[in-house]
């Protein structure tokens, strides 16, 4: 076919961007060919309209207008918004002169929310969902990243050419190979598996690409699905585990029961599973299952506002239809309203102002904890479905690889401004997935080794309590430790026992300790004996009543010192630094042990009034005390701030609480907002996950040196000989010195 035939404005066609216009069925309108008015009528958007039983042709994508016919003073609103925020260009206003992110506002939110002019979708599209930024930030191109994912041969490459048909084989821009919008699909998919190789191809993406390339050229498509990918979704949406969405689901339910109880116990009667039903409207964001229309007006706010519009929309859709659903008959009929409910749906204003009505309130903050707590759950269900393979579970939690950003700062704006922190926002989600998971394997690690060197510790549980009610066991647990706190010390040598109410023991024995006798002796108690004994001659394990663990002492088992110092602390250092604010040359230093010593003499100023402030400045429970210790022994070292974490991190594994500090380094507001951005992990609901999993490490007894990293101190005394050591002790001819 010759020549380039425009649709009739709208015609057939009429709604899609110009380059996909299928030229050789406008060929045979525009020849008035009888066979294709006969056979096949498509609508403005190239979806076949089918007539049936001698009724006229009906699309089944509704009877809402075109979106071509803009309402006038809505589009007059866009341009007068557009031309105010560049006020400063000279000229007349082009695509060109305006910035390729749009600065957020309630006026642009209104705006959004009374729909956007669908001539002008494509440009706003790509600056309300940052993609424009991210095509214009990056150094790789659109025709580089084509070049690259061109093998055929790939199993991701055989997987989308199995789909390619099935996507949309009602539009006739894909209904067959040669159509015009098959190979760019192809090369959109293939570029996106390239770029996210541990995502690799998802069907879900499939849907999404096919519907924007409708309406935008394919390498705007593809950097669309790089900010939804990234930035709109949580991480792993798309991923073979789909981890992300599943989540999505769980928070779906919990909000059901919040916003439509009546639902709720429809649901819960019926033993009806949701997410059956809901999960592919997700992982689509609604491109295969709604009118159009109206997914042109849920993306419009989608890309402006993130997948918090994918909950309003559900929860909007599900109140329209919550009297049909109350009054069914039976759980088929539920499950078969609800399976078509999308479907039935074509009133965008209709839709969306229920949305909001409802759940216009629901914040992104409040989403975030929720998606946190479920997240927790789903880890603690694949724990334990995996039993305890942590491998298989830290691989699933790994499967979303961002794409690398290849564009560089300058080295003057790194000096005087740091690193680009709006990377690290970007892949707050993905980043925060991976802490987790580095933080899990380093207690898997730390727990084996418990396994395997102490029969006592073979069958603990080290399945994390995610639970609310768990936090306030821990507070309750401590104070009753607290209050029938007992002492143990390990016997540093043996001491003969010579007086009825003396102490006799072995070295490495383990005393409970009952009271202090006077400055240099302590009374204590041994295999059901009683007596005094030296205190220079015994170690203090520590102030919680736990049982000793030969494992868990550095002094015997040197491998728990790496385990510690090497893997566990490392992890927890990469959480503490996430979202840091980052130092540069018109600042002070930066690290996070900056930031604990800030929080924690926060905390020892508290007013002692609650019940809660006298927990917390318990000398176990408030790390105040631990960091002062730290800082006196470390500072005569010059010891390093990176000494000084992991020193304290020993303490905290000692006394057994090290999750109950990070709650109070967590719960000082102040300090956290002065060092962290508000997108960190500890300035987000995120920190409670870190400490749930932390509380599993309280379960096991470690003996760690404080000091075991500063250099040894020289002795400033004659040493004695080990004979002449024991045969002093053994006649009680000892210095309180010795």
């Amino acid at each position: 076919v010759s020549g380039s035939y425009t649709p009739a404005p709208g015609g057939p066609f009429s709604a899609l961007t110009p380059s996909m216009w299928p030229q050789d069925i406008l060929a045979k309108y525009h020849q008035k060919d009888p066979s294709v008015e006969s056979e096949l009528m498509y609508d403005e958007f190239g979806f076949r309209m089918d007539s049936e039983d001698g009724e006229e042709p009906r699309s089944w994508l509704g009877s809402e207008g075109s979106p071509q016919r803009e309402d006038p003073q809505q589009r007059l609103r866009w341009q007068a918004h557009l031309e105010f925020t560049h006020n400063h260009a000279v000229g007349d206003l082009t695509w060109e002169l305006i910035a390729p992110v749009l600065p957020r506002s309630e006026r642009l939110r209104s705006l959004v929310l009374g729909g956007i002019p669908h001539s002008m979708r494509p440009q706003l599209w790509m600056r309300l969902s940052g993609a424009l930024q991210k095509k214009r930030a990056s150094e790789i191109s659109y025709r580089e990243i084509i070049k690259n994912s061109s093998n055929d041969d790939t199993t991701t490459a055989k997987q989308i050419e199995k789909d390619l048909l099935r996507t949309m084989p009602s539009n006739a821009c894909f209904s067959n190979l040669t159509s015009v919008g098959v190979p760019r699909l192809r090369r959109v998919l293939r570029g996106l598996a390239w770029l996210y190789p541990d995502i690799g191809y998802c069907q879900g993406t499939g849907m999404v690409v096919s519907c924007l390339l409708l309406f935008l050229e394919e390498e705007d498509v593809l950097w669309m699905m790089c900010s939804l990918i990234e930035d709109l979704l949580p991480p792993s949406y798309f991923s073979s585990t789909l981890l992300g969405v599943q989540t999505d689901q769980r928070v779906l339910r919990q909000l059901i029961v919040q916003y439509l109880p009546a639902l709720d116990r429809l649901l819960q009667e019926h033993d009806i599973e949701l997410s059956l039903i809901t999960l592919h409207w997700f992982l689509t964001s609604f491109a295969s299952v709604v009118d159009i229309r109206l997914l042109l007006r849920i993306w419009d706010l989608l890309f402006y506002q993130g997948s918090l519009v994918l909950f309003q929309v559900t929860l909007g859709m599900l109140k329209i239809k919550e009297e049909e659903l109350v009054s069914s008959e039976n759980s088929a009929s539920i499950f078969n309203t609800l399976s078509d409910l999308p479907s039935q749906l074509r009133d965008g204003p209709a839709v969306l102002g229920e949305a909001m009505r409802l759940a216009g309130t629901l914040s992104q903050e409040t989403l975030e904890a929720h998606r946190h707590k479920h997240l927790a759950y789903i880890l603690n269900e694949q724990a334990q479905l995996n039993n305890g393979n942590n491998g298989t579970l830290n691989a699933n939690l790994n499967k979303v690889v961002r794409r690398q950003s290849l564009r560089r700062k300058s080295t003057l704006s790194s000096l005087l401004f740091g690193e680009d922190e709006a990377e690290a926002l970007k892949s707050k989600n993905i980043k925060q997935t991976e802490l987790v998971a580095a933080l899990r394997e380093a207690i898997a690690r730390t727990a084996e080794h418990f396994h395997c060197l102490d029969p006592h510790h073979s069958s603990t549980d080290l399945t994390p309590d995610y639970s609310m009610e768990s936090h306030q066991r821990d507070h309750e647990n401590f104070l009753v430790v607290s209050r029938n706190r007992r002492r143990r010390a390990k016997a540093l040598l043996d001491f003969e026992r010579h007086d009825d109410d003396e102490l006799g023991f072995r070295k490495n024995d383990i005393i409970t300790i009952i009271s202090q006798k006077d400055e240099h002796c302590w009374v204590g108690e041994l295999n059901g004996l009683r007596g005094w004994f030296p205190a220079k001659f015994v170690e203090i394990l520590d102030e919680r009543s736990k049982e000793y663990s030969l494992a868990g002492d550095d002094s015997v088992t040197e491998a728990v010192t790496d385990l510690a110092r090497g893997t566990l602390c490392p992890a927890l250092k990469a959480i503490f630094q996430h979202g840091l604010k980052k130092p540069s040359i018109l600042g002070g230093p930066c690290h996070p042990w900056l930031f604990i010593e800030e929080a924690a003499s926060r905390e020892v100023e508290r007013d002692f009034n609650s019940v809660y402030s006298r927990l917390v400045l318990s000398p176990s429970v408030c790390p105040g005390q631990a960091v002062q210790s730290v800082n006196m022994s470390h500072d005569t070292a010059h010891a390093q701030m990176d000494v000084k974490f992991r020193s304290l991190v020993c303490v905290g594994l000692n006394e057994q609480v090290l999750h109950l500090w990070l709650e109070v380094l967590c719960s000082s507001m102040a300090a956290v907002e002065k060092w962290y951005h508000p997108w960190s992990f500890l300035r987000s609901p995120g920190w409670v996950q870190i400490k749930c999993e932390l509380r599993v490490l309280s379960k096991f007894a470690f003996s760690l040196s404080q000091d075991c990293e500063l250099p040894d101190k020289k002795e400033s005394c004659p040493v004695l000989k080990s004979e002449v050591v024991d045969v002093l002790v053994q006649h009680h001819l000892f210095s309180w010195d010795l």
